[in-house]
């Protein structure tokens, strides 16, 4: 099991997110993280990457927690994108994504020609080719956000968890990077979690869920048995319906 938690309770002050979870994320897994602003997603997502400790439970990354792995070797296997910060360092798009290689080298070690075909191959699987000498500063907020999605590639590792990657990309990059994470997880065998607000697009591409109500009431489960109406409007406090007849990407 890539990774795991038992009885996971998950705070932030007075704000409990979740109480009991239980997941299990193995080689394939694509997880969605669901709720209303507020409710805890991104909370949730920071605790299952050992970014912040959880309240009660256990939290185990390929069968030990994070502590045992130290952060090098834990940055080997888990994967983090957090939400936008802005980048406050002049730097290009090449120098950017090769900060993902970082946690494959010696303490005093350089970036070697391996590690250049890196992430060259993940600005191309971004649709980046041709961007490597472009100033950070000078990117659209979704041509940034796919050169931070190049960098978590670049790191390879086996574990993905992304706060909300589709933000500032048009339709045509939210589904292309949906579909690369799904091919990761189905030909690689890597285990991706997701924060994603569109449950249409959580329920065409995960497996699992995990359903946040904002007042430490959680559901977790198959994505096609509880992405119904029912569920959905409780969870967002609004009347929904499942229609037939509406736009999807083919």
């Amino acid at each position: 099991m890539i990774l795991s938690a038992r009885n996971l309770a998950v705070s932030v002050g007075l704000h409990k997110v979740c109480l009991s979870l239980d997941l299990e994320l193995g080689p394939g897994s694509r997880l969605a993280i669901l709720g209303r602003n507020g409710a805890g997603k991104s909370t949730l997502l920071a605790t299952l990457a050992g970014l912040r400790p959880q309240e009660a439970g256990t939290l185990l990354l390929e069968g030990k927690p994070y502590a045992d792995w130290g952060p090098r070797k834990a940055a080997k296997r888990r994967g983090w994108l957090g939400q936008d910060a802005g980048e406050p360092f002049a730097s290009t798009v090449l120098e950017t994504v090769l900060v993902g290689r970082h946690p494959h080298l010696s303490r005093w070690g350089w970036e070697s020609e391996e590690d250049l075909a890196i992430a060259q191959r993940a600005l191309a699987q971004l649709g980046l080719s041709g961007f490597e000498a472009r100033e950070i500063h000078t990117l659209s907020g979704g041509e940034y956000q796919r050169v931070r999605l190049a960098a978590l590639l670049a790191q390879g590792p086996r574990l993905y968890l992304l706060d909300e990657p589709l933000a500032h990309l048009d339709l045509n990059h939210q589904i292309a990077t949906l579909d690369l994470f799904a091919r990761l997880a189905r030909e690689a065998g890597a285990a991706v979690a997701m924060v994603l607000h569109d449950p249409n697009l959580a329920l065409r591409y995960c497996d699992q869920v995990v359903l946040l109500y904002g007042d430490s009431r959680h559901r977790a489960g198959p994505a096609a048995e509880l992405l119904e109406a029912t569920i959905l409007s409780d969870l967002y406090g609004h009347p929904l319906r499942r229609v037939e007849n509406f736009f999807v990407p083919e």
